[in-house]
């Protein structure tokens, strides 16, 4: 049996969560999870429904192994860039904002505005910037800001975009 524990931590104990080995398990749509230990090949499933999905959990299987559980809610896989780009806001300036790109996934965006940004919470942008010497252009709406960063979920792109962001996630 794997059981699985959230709490709080003594500076000892803290260290001990340091070097243990750590997994990423993906939450799926419906808020479940499969957690195996890596030493005896036992499974369980974890059930979040109506729970909040922890970050990390410590996770105790039945055969003594200790793991890390890192709980990932992604729908998507998420890679780091570091590219120029432009966003395009309607009413706004028709040379657009300059903008750094910081991740991208078929899901969504994270960009910085040099200075600060005036976005609002659902806001319609379009982004324009290069990926591997391609073009990509994204609609995008805005859905978490602060500071200069902002990030925002794909609502289209085009099928060449597409394939350049497709070729560009492959690990």
């Amino acid at each position: 049996m794997i059981h699985y524990l959230v709490g709080k931590f003594s500076r000892y104990k803290l260290f001990v969560w340091c070097v243990m080995d750590r997994v990423k398990i993906y939450v799926d749509e419906s808020r479940t999870a499969f957690v195996a230990c890596s030493k005896c090949g036992k499974s369980r499933e974890l059930n979040f429904s109506g729970k909040e999905v922890p970050h990390a959990s410590l996770v105790t299987c039945g055969c003594g192994n200790k793991f890390i559980v890192t709980f990932e809610k992604r729908q998507y896989y998420r890679k780091q860039l570091d590219a120029a780009g432009t966003c395009f806001v309607e009413g706004g300036p028709p040379e657009g904002t300059p903008v750094r790109m910081k991740d991208i996934s078929f899901g969504g965006v994270h960009f910085t505005v040099p200075g600060g940004h005036s976005f609002e919470l659902n806001q319609n942008l379009g982004l324009v910037f290069r990926l591997k010497g391609e073009t990509v252009r994204l609609n995008v709406s805005v859905r978490n800001t602060g500071g200069e960063n902002v990030r925002a979920e794909t609502t289209a792109m085009d099928e060449h975009s597409r394939k350049i962001i497709g070729f560009y996630l492959l690990p």
